[in-house]
């Protein structure tokens, strides 16, 4: 494996996010509350691919193209499930049983917005802390300098995503250079943090919102560190995974 130096740079959102910034990059997109983490999920119970967009108009044009007897429209807003769509954006929603060999439209608030503009990167994968470990791993043996995108919670920035990036940059260890102060910022927060980062998540903005929505049990899931040994990765316009991942 290539041991040269990566330099990081870290976006709190994908707001303002060009093409310039991610050409030729491995691009990291994280939204650990929910849609990547969601993403494992359902290809942990089998999705044959998952095709974000960036918007609930794109979803519903998309699947009058495609086989309505293999797609599913998922998303959220609020986080709530989009009226009329198959399912929302908990993985809970996303068992064997619903979504094996299914092609999932996933329309969610911010997640898929933030894939669709990481995709212009030379590399593309939805991380979160049920992966994490998969992605470090993927990364490193890839050497390409390195995009993390956290989707953070309507432009804004959100902890949870921040500290996953942080755990990443931990994980490359003295290969990784810094090359922006949020990437610092990202590293000594998930340092002060990681002892306990279910309480992170469950305290941050975008956790207590979704404890005051009754989905307390997705934030566990979200915090279970490599639960998930995946990693999805943009594909001509879809996420995918390896076979036999």
């Amino acid at each position: 494996m290539n041991n040269k130096p990566l330099k990081v740079e870290l976006f709190f959102t994908y707001a303002g996010l060009t093409d310039e910034e991610v050409k030729g990059k491995t691009v990291v997109v994280i939204d650990v509350l929910r849609a990547c983490t969601t993403a494992c999920a359902a290809f942990m119970s089998g999705c044959r691919e998952i095709i974000p967009v960036e918007s609930i108009g794109d979803a519903t044009s998309l699947l009058d193209k495609l086989d309505r007897e293999v797609v599913l429209l998922a998303g959220e807003r609020k986080g709530y499930k989009v009226d009329g769509f198959d399912l929302g954006n908990s993985p809970y929603e996303f068992t064997e049983e619903i979504v094996r060999g299914k092609v999932i439209i996933l329309a969610s608030t911010n997640g898929s917005r933030a894939l669709v503009l990481g995709s212009a990167g030379e590399d593309c994968m939805a991380a979160s802390f049920v992966n994490v470990s998969n992605i470090v791993e993927r990364i490193a043996s890839v050497g390409n300098d390195i995009a993390i995108v956290c989707s953070g919670r309507e432009l804004n920035f959100s902890l949870e995503d921040t500290l996953c990036g942080g755990m990443i940059i931990s994980g490359l260890g003295d290969r990784a250079e810094s090359a922006n102060d949020a990437a610092v910022v990202a590293s000594k927060l998930y340092e002060e943090r990681k002892s306990d980062l279910a309480s992170a998540l469950r305290n941050s903005d975008h956790g207590r919102y979704l404890v005051s929505l009754g989905f307390s049990p997705d934030i566990d899931f979200a915090a279970q560190v490599d639960s998930i040994g995946l990693i999805p990765y943009w594909d001509n316009g879809r996420l995918v995974v390896d076979d036999g991942a």
